[in-house]
């Protein structure tokens, strides 16, 4: 798997590389009707009076930005492909989203099509409340694009035979630090977990008011990232639940020693990602674990930052960075899925403008889009993350339908507060519970 997502990257980069140097199911009948009509040439699949096709969007820029660039380019599908057609746009907060599909599904209200969390399609697979996208990725096939995602891409978004999602964005993990702080105090680049602790205290030295390490416990993904670097935190290479493991208790110790260490800013067992990033944006903390956004923020406020290479773990670790996927998703509640087919396919190949000028955080999943992928930010996370990345689910290669469960009932969460706040038997309890919580959700949503 290591070699196939290696390939995954490489070809990314290299493509990347290349341009910028120059409730239930519908009935099986209608879903088969949907399709053929989506099939068909000439005006099958086009609105025969006028439809409003509901997109909900999450917030994957800018505020001021991205969502008035994806309407645009919603809007051109009106005036270019079908008039007949016309959209109701929301754009999500990243605050309260898996409740927000969960409980738009359950009350027949869902979106006809949506982004959402990178597991979101898989958990609404196992109900059957995802609508196959396999004619999109025929037509890609038959039309020779389906080479514009790097290879696996469009294979991770199956199961049991059913194309649950596409490709939109990869929005790798990552570690960016103050180089300039690095430089003006005459210290090297962490290469482990105990460097880096090293370099947060001094760093904390700088000042009664500044903070070595940041990094969001109620949301913003610790345990996913440096989980993944040490080998990965949730599942086996079978997909079994591995949670109760000697890898896991060194990293709730890592995350302790930093607390210990006295490097982390006071109250962050309640932080959100964005109290992180308020930090140290405002220059009060040196290193911030998070996302693509934490690069933006910091480069467009003028910050001299870099990102820290995968570090060596307390076990050694893969020396990997988590690379978030996330794709477009149908739901079989729609009552133009013809048509939503035909309108998400043009969308997807029509988003480009959304890279380029949206302050979006995430790079594209088609590599014909890094040409307009010319920001620092951007080209940084071309050439010194996306070459360091393996899926968000490894050492697995694709997606279990359970991992949304994980993110969405907040493991990660339960893990680092515990990690914080409990000593080493509190933290043996923890990973117990876990344990026994993932066994359920993968005997009741894998298998």
């Amino acid at each position: 798997m290591k070699k196939r997502w290696t390939l995954v990257v490489s070809l990314m980069l290299a493509a990347a590389m290349a341009l910028t140097m120059v409730g239930c199911s519908a009935p099986e009948a209608e879903k088969e009707a949907a399709t053929t009509s989506a099939q068909g040439q000439g005006g099958e699949g086009m609105a025969t009076e006028p439809t409003q096709i509901v997109f909900w969007d999450m917030a994957w820029g800018a505020a001021e930005s991205y969502p008035a660039i994806a309407e645009t380019t919603l809007n051109r599908y009106t005036e270019e492909v079908d008039p007949n057609v016309t959209f109701s746009y929301t754009n999500l907060p990243w605050s309260g989203w898996f409740e927000a599909f969960s409980t738009a599904v359950a009350a027949n209200a869902a979106p006809d099509f949506a982004t959402g969390g990178g597991y979101m399609p898989f958990q609404f697979a196992v109900s059957g409340e995802v609508a196959d996208l396999s004619w999109i990725v025929n037509e890609w096939k038959k039309e020779g694009t389906d080479t514009d995602f790097p290879e696996g891409a469009l294979e991770y978004w199956t199961y049991k035979g059913k194309q649950v999602g596409i490709p939109w964005n990869f929005d790798p993990r990552m570690t960016v630090i103050r180089k300039d702080w690095l430089d003006e105090m005459g210290l090297s680049m962490p290469g482990s977990w105990k460097e880096m602790i090293e370099v947060g205290k001094a760093f904390r030295s700088r000042g009664s008011d500044i903070y070595g390490v940041a990094f969001g416990v109620v949301n913003g993904g610790i345990v996913g990232n440096y989980g993944t670097m040490n080998g990965g935190a949730w599942y086996d290479a079978d997909g079994n639940a591995n949670v109760d493991t000697e890898a896991n208790l060194s990293l709730m110790q890592f995350i302790r020693d930093m607390k210990d260490a006295g490097i982390l800013p006071e109250g962050i067992e309640g932080y959100q990602s964005e109290d992180a990033r308020k930090l140290f944006l405002a220059e009060k903390v040196g290193i911030i674990n998070g996302g693509c956004e934490e690069l933006r923020g910091a480069m467009s406020q003028g910050l001299d930052v870099a990102v820290i290479p995968p570090m060596e773990t307390y076990d050694g670790g893969i020396k990997k960075y988590q690379n978030c996927t996330n794709g477009f998703m149908m739901f079989e509640q729609g009552q133009h899925k013809d048509i939503t087919l035909r309108v998400l396919k043009w969308y997807s190949e029509n988003t480009g403008e959304c890279f380029a000028k949206g302050d979006m955080n995430p790079l594209p999943a088609r590599t014909s889009f890094y040409e307009k992928c010319t920001k620092p930010n951007q080209q940084m996370i071309i050439k010194d993350v996306i070459p360091n990345v393996v899926p968000m689910v490894y050492p697995l290669e694709a997606c279990p339908p359970s991992a949304s469960s994980v993110e969405g009932q907040m493991f990660d969460q339960v893990f680092t507060q515990a990690a914080l706040t409990m000593d080493e038997n509190g933290w043996k309890d923890t990973l117990a519970k876990l344990q026994s919580d993932l066994e359920e959700l993968v005997a009741e949503q894998d298998q």
